[in-house]
């Protein structure tokens, strides 16, 4: 489980950074923003189902 916690903080910050530098709805923001969803997703799974 460490390992999504780590996979989801690095992809957060990647996002973020993306989005300061190229704006909020910049192709690379959002396909960030996707992996992150996708890993969220299997983190909720892995927790709560």
């Amino acid at each position: 489980m460490d390992e999504l916690f780590v996979k989801i903080e690095l992809l957060r910050k990647m996002m973020h950074e993306a989005a300061l530098e190229k704006g909020i709805s910049h192709p690379e923001v959002l396909k960030i923003s996707q992996k992150l969803d996708s890993i969220l997703n299997e983190c909720y799974k892995q927790y709560f189902c």
